[in-house]
């Protein structure tokens, strides 16, 4: 093939955007031509390889804008060493919760594989390039009082909070509320219910939960009450990980 040719080629695959194509039209040329394929072949060959490069790009973008804190999967799940029900959550693995807008409530102990098991269903999303967004309820919380007071919190509900398919909020419970944070949590629950999913981790179970949000009885009962209707509850239960991992380490002794 011509130089003149290639840049040619090259030149329209960048005007029409099709960057799998132009890096990859060569060696599927030679490939067709060696197997004494038909131009219509040779085209279709083209165009699924250009669909499958803007499909991983998407997934890797997605990924990306989660913000995950570090990539965990459902295959790296211990659930020998967990009580958790292996059976609920492949179900979960489906996403057929998120059609339907449904919440998944993840309650233990610290280390028990609660963000573990949030990270690895909101991996599975991304996969299928849903948008998903990862935060841990204080920084969540920052983001939404940061918002709030420069006058840009319907915007910030409108385009992070509503403009994910799954949202995820990891650690609640670990910090308790002030009757301004306590009203944001809920209207962004409020903003999610019946129109996307919710993830959240807590190391409390539901009753203590007042006990965090300002001790506002009739808050923590509309919050739960959107949580909890249409929602999937996992009890993760069992030791520590990280203390088992330091125990057969001999590092510590309990």
């Amino acid at each position: 093939m011509s130089l003149t040719l290639t840049h040619s080629i090259i030149d329209g695959c960048t005007t029409l955007k099709l960057s799998g194509i132009s890096t990859a039209y060569q060696s599927i040329a030679d490939s067709c031509a060696k197997d004494n394929l038909s131009y219509s072949e040779f085209l279709n060959k083209l165009l699924t390889y250009e669909l499958e490069c803007r499909s991983q790009n998407g997934r890797k973008q997605v990924l990306k804008m989660a913000g995950f804190p570090v990539l965990k999967t459902l295959e790296m799940f211990d659930f020998k060493e967990s009580a958790v029900n292996k059976t609920q959550i492949s179900e979960l693995a489906t996403l057929r919760f998120m059609d339907n807008a449904q919440n998944v409530i993840l309650l233990g102990s610290s280390g028990t594989g609660k963000t573990h098991l949030a990270i690895s269903l909101g991996y599975l999303a991304t996969q299928q390039r849903f948008r998903v967004r990862f935060f841990t309820a204080t920084d969540l919380l920052l983001q939404l009082e940061v918002a709030s007071h420069q006058n840009r919190l319907e915007q910030y509900m409108n385009k992070v909070i509503g403009g994910s398919r799954l949202l995820i909020i990891d650690e609640f419970g670990y910090v308790k509320l002030n009757e301004t944070q306590a009203n944001l949590l809920f209207q962004l629950i409020n903003k999610r219910y019946e129109t996307g999913s919710v993830i959240i981790t807590s190391n409390l179970i539901f009753t203590k939960w007042k006990e965090v949000l300002n001790n506002d009885e009739a808050l923590t009962a509309a919050i739960l009450d959107r949580l909890i209707h249409h929602s999937h509850i996992i009890n993760v239960q069992g030791e520590s990980y990280r203390l088992k991992q330091k125990k057969k380490a001999g590092l510590i002794q309990i």
